[in-house]
C-alpha cells in the first residue's frame, strides 16, 4: 500500500468505466495506482499530476447524462500502487539519465552519482518547451559538452525547445529571468483546462499552482453578469470567466505590458472583453467605478 497526496477524480459507479476510459486516452489516468471505491459508493480515480492543468473537467461532466458526476479533489486515502506501472514510471525517469551517461562517456567522462543528482528532477512543460528550474546542471563538467547537452536534454525529455529560470525579479511585476537555451523563439502556448495561453516565457509565468481556483471558477454560472479582474496578467481567471462562467462582460485590468501583450493574444475571438490595457493604469485603475457582480482581486508580492 501507499499514501497518494494528488488529485483524485470522484464520481459516482455507473459512469466509472466511461471515464476512466476517456482519461486514460488522454493521458492523464495514473496506471501506476490502483482505483479505490470509497464506503460511500464513489469510485476514486488517480490523476497524474503533470496532467491535472491540462484536465477539462468541464467537458468531463457534459459528457454524461447526470450533473456534477465528477469533481477534483486532494486526497490521503491509500491507494495501491501497481507493479507495472511503477516499473513503466522508473523506466522513463532513467530516460534521461541514460541519455546523459551516453554522451559523457562519448567525451571520454564517467558517470558519477555527483551528476545524476545534479540532473532535474522537476520541470515546467509548456507546449513544445521545457522549462528547467534553478539548480541543475550546475556543475563544470556539463560545460564541456556545450550545445550537444542542450540536444541531449530535450531528446531525454521529449521537448523541441528548453529554457532555465534562474530566479524571480523584483521589477514590480515579479517578472521571471529565464534564459532560452535550444530554440528560436520563446513564445509558448499552454492548454489549462480546455483553455489555450499563449505568452513569452522569458517575461512572464504560468501560474500553474492555480488550477483548483480555476476549476472552481469554471463551474460559475455567470451569464448575464459583469467581472472585474484586478491584476489579470495574461488571462489566468479572465479567461475561465469568459470561456467556461460564461460571464457577458469581464473587465480585465493588467499593468505589466508584456502580460498585456500576451492578454491580448488570449483575448483574441473571445466576446465582451473590456481591458485596460496600458502600464499606467496601475494608478489610475483606483480611480475607476465599475458595475460588477464579481470582483477578483490576486496580487502575490515577494
Amino acid at each position: 500500500m501507499c499514501f497518494l497526496l494528488g488529485v483524485i477524480l470522484t464520481l459516482h459507479l455507473k459512469c466509472i468505466l466511461f471515464h476512466r476510459k476517456c482519461l486514460q486516452s488522454r493521458g492523464a489516468l495514473d496506471l501506476s495506482l490502483c482505483l479505490l471505491k470509497e464506503s460511500d459508493g464513489t469510485v476514486l480515480l488517480p490523476i497524474l499530476p503533470s496532467c491535472l492543468s491540462q484536465l477539462d473537467l468541464q467537458s468531463l461532466r457534459t459528457t454524461v447524462a447526470s450533473v456534477n458526476t465528477c469533481e477534483i479533489v486532494w486526497s490521503q486515502s491509500p491507494l495501491q500502487s501497481k507493479k507495472g506501472g511503477r516499473e513503466r514510471g522508473k523506466a522513463s525517469g532513467n530516460k534521461l539519465e541514460k541519455i546523459l551517461q551516453e554522451l559523457l562517456e562519448s567525451h571520454g567522462e564517467r558517470w558519477t552519482e555527483e551528476l545524476k543528482g545534479d540532473i532535474p528532477r522537476s520541470f515546467q512543460r509548456h507546449g513544445d518547451l521545457v522549462l528547467l528550474v534553478d539548480g541543475c546542471f550546475s556543475l563544470p563538467l556539463w560545460k564541456k559538452m556545450d550545445q550537444q547537452l542542450w540536444g541531449a536534454v530535450a531528446k531525454g525529455l521529449g521537448a523541441k525547445r528548453l529554457a532555465k529560470m534562474s530566479r524571480i525579479s523584483r521589477d514590480g511585476f515579479r517578472s521571471p529571468v529565464v534564459t532560452m537555451l535550444l530554440g528560436e523563439h520563446s513564445w509558448v502556448r499552454h492548454v489549462d483546462n480546455g483553455i489555450q495561453y499563449e505568452f513569452d516565457v522569458t517575461k512572464c509565468m504560468f501560474s500553474a499552482g492555480n488550477i483548483t481556483e480555476k476549476l472552481r471558477v469554471a463551474g460559475f454560472d455567470c451569464r448575464g453578469e459583469t467581472v472585474v479582474d484586478l491584476y489579470a496578467g495574461i488571462g489566468y481567471f479572465t479567461l475561465p470567466y469568459l470561456v467556461h462562467a460564461r460571464a457577458s462582460h469581464v473587465h480585465a485590468c493588467e499593468w505589466n505590458p508584456d502580460a498585456v501583450e500576451a492578454l491580448q493574444k488570449n483575448l483574441r475571438g473571445k466576446r465582451s472583453v473590456r481591458p485596460l490595457h496600458d502600464s499606467q493604469r496601475r494608478q489610475s485603475t483606483s480611480n475607476r467605478f465599475f458595475c460588477a457582480c464579481y470582483v477578483l482581486h490576486v496580487l502575490l508580492t515577494y
